[in-house]
């Protein structure tokens, strides 16, 4: 049984870059949106009637409201221009490209911990995890309003699935009376994204 309590007003939230160092923004984030990855359906007219064409899944988005308290905070991903520019974000270097592909990780649990992707949770504890691979970054915009706080909106997309067929998210999930839900390894491939 769930104990809804594990999923009131906390999550865990972890950006990696694919062989770049994995990236904590779950302090930052004021809340998240994800929306996509629906199939969808179309009617074609024939002489004798309709047809129906499944079509293919919809590109999955996934956005993040937050409060950048540094420059770093929000906006390595836009600091460079290469692939070989870094920027420094809370003692981690990040590579920062529009071409890098990313793993963005969503951890609910009453366990704590220190990544979203790549802990274990223990057997008497509850959480429901769901990650996406190989995203793009998508946009980053800033607002602010008279006696208020500044704040961003970082935005990756993904398709459903690569190439090869293979979907681009994971969900798990476990409750207290089955046992560990095992950590995922550092994103390095598209090819083994999550590897649990």
């Amino acid at each position: 049984m769930m104990n809804a309590k594990a999923w009131w007003n906390t999550a865990y939230v972890s950006i990696q870059g694919l062989l770049g160092t994995e990236y904590q923004l779950r302090t930052k984030t004021t809340s998240l949106n994800i929306t996509g990855g629906n199939p969808d359906i179309e009617g074609l007219d024939t002489f004798g009637g309709k047809i129906t064409r499944l079509t293919t899944k919809e590109d999955i988005e996934i956005s993040f409201d937050g409060i950048p308290t540094s420059h770093a905070d929000f906006d390595w991903i836009m600091a460079g221009q290469t692939a070989s520019t870094t920027f420094s974000a809370t003692g981690a270097t990040i590579t920062t490209s529009v071409s890098t592909k990313y793993r963005v990780t969503l951890l609910w649990t009453d366990q704590t911990c220190t990544s979203a992707a790549i802990q274990a949770i223990t057997a008497s504890n509850e959480a429901y995890r769901k990650s996406y691979a190989d995203c793009y970054w998508n946009g980053l915009e800033t607002s602010m309003d008279a006696g208020d706080i500044l704040k961003a909106t970082l935005t990756f997309k993904t398709t459903d699935q690569d190439a090869d067929g293979k979907n681009n998210w994971y969900v798990a999930a476990k409750d207290t009376t089955t046992g560990t839900l095992a950590a995922m390894t550092a994103y390095t491939s598209s090819t083994t994204k999550w590897n649990t």
